[in-house]
């Protein structure tokens, strides 16, 4: 409904500039001199009405092109406000004759159309506006000197022969200054809301048009003339449009135009800002008791070890617990600070030599294999993936003490990779555990986050480092699972080819690494 409201209210328009313009025609052939003071008197309530707009909204427009021009357009105003008061018949300037007003109109449209041209240029760019209105301050004053003072501005009109060489040729100049400006225009047409640029398109074209016409007259009451200053009035019409309506009655089209560029980004960082906020609340719930509950147990133990009746065999566990719970502190410390590093830091990617990473891995985790008769089974060779070495080690420690925790008893893990299509490679590890829900499986890699259900220990931080690790080196992290048939944990990596053949890769000789029966 309110789109055809607006075309309709657009017809009106129309219709009411097409019997405006036919009034002026008809004044004209009764007084010409009425129809230019018209005609000129529009476009100074235009270009005044411009930089009206654009000076007292400077501190918010976002569109420095509309700034330009609209400081330009005072000075243009005043120039062709000159123009008007001495036109043949007005009486204003005694003396001059036809030649001042035409030499005025000259320096006026050079104004106007360099400016327009210049104008694309300032569009991203921070300038001071009041440099830019004393530069045009100093333009005009020169201008004006040569034509009312030095008498040194060329002879645009001679009486009785009609326009000179230099006011055609002015005249063609000026043409093509407006077409380098619509050029330059159509190169920077995302910088405009749609309907702004075009209203502007229209202005530089018909200016184009005005300019051809007013190369051609001889009489400055002749048709030529007359049609010259209809296209001037439809030009300036078209910037009225673009500049004031537009940023008065929409100006969000104009004023806010880069905030609806950027929507998009706004509400993503609002997101990601939401997510770091619930990740803050996490990291405070476990440092307060992830960190409180071991450090009670360290008081409370120091508290014990005082007793100097304590028995010798006791305070040697004590000790021993004390020792236990200090490396289960500095555990968490050193992951937190992992978590942190992995947010930010810069690491080089380079081809990854995966056994000699799962050999680290399992030395790490050689007392935990131990003691739990883990049964570990991997390939004999490794597809190629990138990354960072320590990073994926800590993938795998993660992955192995995880698999080893939560396994069968006693755990057995396979791991193994499989190459993907698309050039990445995929590394896993299956377990022999009691398998997750899908419940469970969606909050496994969310930040500090643990399964009651089925970790018994734990801070939670272990797979969300994976995460964002996984994550910075480009690739992917996941689980398959079902209840009662053990799980896959996954990473993806980027990956390279290697000069085998796939089903070697995908096939591999398992070895044992570790296993309760070989010891």
């Amino acid at each position: 409904m309110e789109s055809r409201f607006s075309i309709i209210r657009e017809n009106i328009l129309l219709l009411v500039g097409t019997l405006v313009l036919l009034a002026l025609y008809v004044i004209s052939l009764d007084n010409y001199l009425l129809f230019h003071s018209f005609a000129e008197a529009f476009s100074l309530i235009v270009t005044s009405a411009i930089f009206m707009f654009s000076w007292n909204a400077r501190r918010y427009l976002d569109n420095n092109y509309l700034l330009f021009i609209g400081i330009a357009f005072l000075f243009v105003a005043c120039i062709d406000l000159l123009h008007m008061l001495a036109y043949q018949g007005m009486g204003v300037f005694s003396g001059y004759g036809t030649n001042l007003p035409t030499q005025l109109w000259v320096a006026g449209r050079l104004m106007q159309s360099l400016t327009l041209f210049i104008a694309p240029f300032f569009l991203g760019k921070k300038f001071k506006s009041q440099y830019i209105f004393i530069t045009y301050a100093i333009i005009t004053g020169l201008l004006l000197g040569s034509i009312f003072y030095w008498g040194v501005f060329p002879v645009s009109y001679v009486e009785g022969i009609g326009l000179t060489f230099f006011k055609r040729f002015s005249e063609y100049v000026i043409a093509l200054i407006y077409l380098g400006a619509t050029i330059l225009l159509y190169q920077k047409r995302e910088e405009f809301a749609p309907n702004v640029f075009r209203l502007l398109m229209g202005s530089m074209i018909t200016a184009i048009i005005a300019e051809l016409f007013f190369s051609s007259y001889v009489s400055v009451y002749s048709h030529a003339n007359l049609i010259g200053h209809i296209f001037r009035i439809i030009s300036f019409y078209l910037i009225y449009k673009a500049v004031i309506q537009t940023g008065l009655i929409k100006p969000y089209d104009i004023l806010l135009r880069k905030f609806k560029q950027n929507q998009d980004v706004l509400w993503q960082h609002t997101v990601e800002l939401r997510s770091r906020n619930d990740e803050l609340d996490a990291f405070a719930h476990t440092v307060a008791h992830d960190l409180k509950n071991p450090l009670a147990t360290i008081i409370i133990t120091a508290q014990v070890l005082k007793d100097p009746e304590l028995p010798e065999k006791d305070r040697q566990e004590f000790l021993r617990d004390l020792t236990g719970t200090a490396h289960e502190m500095n555990n968490i410390i050193d992951e937190l600070l992992l978590l942190s590093e992995t947010r930010d830091a810069d690491v080089p990617v380079n081809g990854l030599d995966m056994g000699a990473i799962i050999a680290k891995a399992q030395q790490r985790l050689g007392d935990m294999i131990r003691t739990s008769h883990c049964q570990l089974t991997t390939p004999n060779r490794w597809p190629i993936g990138m990354g960072y070495a320590p990073w994926v080690e800590e993938v795998w420690v993660n992955y192995l003490s995880n698999g080893i925790k939560y396994g069968g008893s006693p755990p057995a893990l396979e791991l193994g990779a499989t190459p993907l299509g698309d050039g990445k490679v995929r590394f896993w590890v299956r377990d022999n555990g009691q398998g997750l829900t899908s419940e469970q499986q969606s909050q496994l890699f969310k930040p500090f986050t643990q399964l009651s259900q089925v970790r018994a220990t734990g801070h939670g931080l272990g797979l969300s480092i994976v995460q964002r690790i996984v994550d910075k080196l480009g690739g992917e992290v996941g689980v398959e699972s079902e209840v009662g048939n053990g799980s896959v944990f996954f990473f993806i990596l980027p990956g390279v080819e290697l000069q085998k053949s796939e089903a070697e890769i995908r096939e591999p000789a398992l070895q044992v690494a570790h296993s309760s029966h070989s010891s």
